[in-house]
């Protein structure tokens, strides 16, 4: 943040949370209507959103959008999209997906604040991200022409959506990262680990694509497409039988494949991306269709 703020130091810049659980509690919280006090309280009238999670087409940009007073297409279980006010429990519901999925926001921000409110697009393709998951390759890099660098995204439990983004967003950050690292290939997958009946087949093509890489003498470098949160697969066993055992443990215990930090040491790729969604906002209406729901 500290970083966007001296790139513009024109606007007032902060910062929220969203879909965040303690691990200890296991209590979802969310911070954002704290942001949005703090905007308000400096007598900000119109905000820019930066999703800075997933990519534009998953269901959690939908909810932020939601917050802000954008018409959502619901689900019927979830007709609380379109209220002014969400009640979750106060703790982790592994059944409620809904809300789990909105961290618990229990209000949206239109009927408490005057400002204005819109959502950029949020991680899809674009050559500022493809430089920050370059960054996190070479932190683990000691023989790039050596190594297959494996991109691997959360997907979507839709078909035709996660075969979009694998096509024309992680095949394009694939390119890319090959192309300036250096790197013998660079692949990708997507886990899609919210659908029991679709991770078996994407594991199996990540398990497939690292096993391979192996055989042929390759180091494998793991690269997580997303901003926060290590996908659980690096700490599931592998048995088809077992939704809850989808996973790569076996593969990383055995040294098949090396994880790369998820956290960013330098934050000028990402700060060039955020400062550039920002701008185009602002100065090309390049926004999120955000019909207005009042």
């Amino acid at each position: 943040m500290d970083e966007v703020r001296n790139r513009l130091p024109e606007y007032q810049v902060d910062s929220g949370l969203h879909m965040v659980m303690d691990m200890n509690t296991h209590k979802m919280w969310q911070t954002e209507d704290e942001a949005i006090r703090r905007l308000e309280a400096e007598g900000v009238k119109k905000v820019v959103i930066v999703p800075m999670y997933l990519n534009t087409d998953v269901s959690t940009v939908d909810v932020i959008k939601w917050v802000i007073g954008c018409k959502v297409e619901g689900h019927p279980e979830q007709s609380d999209y379109l209220g002014d006010l969400v009640e979750c429990p106060g703790e982790y519901d592994a059944q409620n997906d809904f809300c789990s999925h909105m961290g618990a926001i229990h209000r949206r921000f239109k009927p408490f604040s005057d400002m204005q409110f819109i959502a950029t697009r949020a991680i899809d393709y674009h050559p500022d991200i493809s430089k920050v998951l370059l960054e996190r390759a070479q932190e683990f890099s000691t023989h790039p022409s050596h190594e297959v660098i494996l991109l691997v995204g959360h997907g979507d439990g839709d078909d035709a959506i996660d075969q979009d983004y694998r096509n024309n967003v992680l095949a394009k950050y694939s390119n890319d990262v090959k192309g300036m690292g250096g790197f013998y290939d660079v692949q990708y997958g997507t886990i899609r680990e919210d659908w029991c009946d679709k991770r078996v087949g994407a594991v199996q093509e990540i398990r497939d694509k690292i096993n391979t890489a192996v055989n042929d003498g390759r180091t494998v470098i793991w690269v997580e497409v997303r901003l926060a949160s290590w996908t659980n697969a690096h700490k599931q066993e592998w048995d088809t039988s077992d939704c809850n055992k989808l996973g790569t443990k076996d593969l990383l215990d055995a040294g098949k494949y090396i994880k790369a930090n998820y956290l960013l040491y330098k934050p000028t790729a990402l700060a060039d991306w955020v400062v550039s969604m920002v701008n185009d906002a602002v100065s090309n209406d390049q926004y999120v269709h955000c019909p207005c729901s009042n």
